[in-house]
């Protein structure tokens, strides 16, 4: 605790001084006063001490922009009056309602702080000190204190909704039997959606009324495809430019959390596994039954702005090479990648069943906002590697730059359709 007593003393000094110059009936009013107010001192500086504080945060996992409540409970068994003033210092959040200050005159009861926050960014956000600060009623001495308690919050990042990616289906998933080659079982329905390019006999005429479009029923698959996705948080070696990247980098991390955890869960609904690597400050890998561990990865992991040789994509997927086979599918989320990485994505993709790249150097359009003019510029190394995309497409490299104002699925699309006309 630390207290200011510079008024008290003051004070006390001034009657000292006048008990020198003369005395009487004010002097010893005087000192009578400055004798109350050190012992009241003393009274209030334990009731401080013995001041129970509570702090709670429910839930203590969110998703990025949902609300966290804060209580805070402030309980004194003391008689003393306190002029008390509370303040919690709270973290990074941004508050949404409520108030984090409150004072008042607290007296053998308790004390609530309520407020609720929300998070623009992934990870875990600390919360820090309670400040109480309590004052005499004539200023003359103030005592504070700050609680230190183990307070924290786990972020997620937000799920982008993924409408749909192909995926080679190689393994028979237990239990389900059909005779069709795509291994879809047409007595298990799993939704509609717009219809492409697709048999006419999968049209789903009552739906296809009623939107004035033609939809296509969705089935179950009685298979299953593998995955191994890389999420690459790190800044590329060869970048130029470092410190606006690196600046940069932070709000990719970000989207390509957002990404990542909609393939996560796009998949996890679809009973198809996912490997996932994460390159950050380590290279964090998950394999689970539930999407929460890998939601829980991308949320912790933080990227570097210097990686070592161990944390570049390219030799993580130089390093997997042999663990590939033709029942995968992988997919690639990076900041930047230049055109040196070509060879090794062509020599992966000799491998698996499909490789799908995206590269996001300013971030992307989620599916639910309106499309906006841009006047971003890409660096001449992602515009080569754009520009050499149609020629990886006719490889089966599906690798496509999302530029600010695209959206995933407008850029799954535009492949699927480019994969048509070859």
């Amino acid at each position: 605790m630390k207290y200011d007593i510079s008024p008290l003393i003051i004070f006390t000094i001034l009657t000292i001084i006048l008990a020198f110059i003369a005395l009487g009936p004010f002097f010893f009013f005087l000192l009578t006063v400055d004798i109350f107010f050190w012992i009241y001192f003393f009274i209030v500086r334990k009731a401080v001490r013995y001041l129970e504080i509570r702090s709670t945060l429910f839930p203590s996992r969110v998703f990025t922009d949902d609300e966290v409540r804060c209580e805070t409970m402030i309980k004194s068994t003391s008689n003393i009056p306190l002029l008390i003033e509370v303040k919690d210092l709270s973290s990074d959040g941004y508050l949404f309602s409520g108030n984090k200050e409150i004072s008042g005159l607290l007296e053998k009861g308790t004390m609530t702080l309520l407020y609720t926050m929300k998070f623009r960014t992934r990870g875990e956000h600390y919360f820090q000190d309670i400040k109480i600060h309590v004052s005499s009623f004539l200023k003359l001495f103030s005592i504070e204190r700050k609680v230190s308690l183990e307070r924290k919050i786990l972020v997620f990042p937000k799920i982008l909704p993924i409408e749909r990616i192909n995926t080679p289906l190689i393994d028979p998933v237990p239990g389900r039997k059909t005779d069709f080659k795509i291994l879809e079982d047409p007595s298990r329905i799993n939704g509609i959606r717009e219809y492409y390019n697709e048999p006419f006999q999968k049209i789903h005429w009552k739906a296809s009324a009623h939107t004035g479009e033609f939809m296509v029923k969705e089935y179950e698959y009685t298979g299953s495809s593998k995955v191994m996705m890389y999420v690459d948080y790190n800044l590329p070696q060869e970048i130029y430019a470092r410190n606006v990247w690196a600046h940069m980098r932070r709000d990719y991390e970000e989207y390509a959390s957002m990404a990542a955890s909609g393939f996560v869960k796009y998949f996890y609904d679809r009973d198809i596994p996912v490997n996932l690597k994460v390159m950050a400050d380590k290279v964090y890998t998950v394999k689970d039954k539930d999407y929460i561990p890998y939601l829980e990865v991308l949320a912790r992991s933080q990227g570097i702005d210097d990686p070592s040789e161990s944390l570049l994509l390219q030799n993580q997927i130089t390093s997997d090479i042999f663990s590939m086979s033709r029942t995968s599918t992988i997919i690639i989320i990076s900041m930047y990648l230049t055109d040196g990485i070509i060879p090794k994505l062509l020599m992966a993709r000799s491998r698996v069943a499909q490789l799908s790249v995206f590269v996001i150097p300013y971030g992307f359009r989620m599916p639910y906002e309106k499309k906006y003019d841009t006047y971003s510029v890409l660096p001449a190394e992602i515009k080569r590697l754009k520009d050499q995309s149609t020629v990886l497409i006719q490889n089966n490299v599906m690798i496509h730059v999302l530029m600010d104002n695209e959206s995933f699925d407008e850029a799954i699309k535009r492949y699927e359709k480019t994969v048509d006309t070859f």
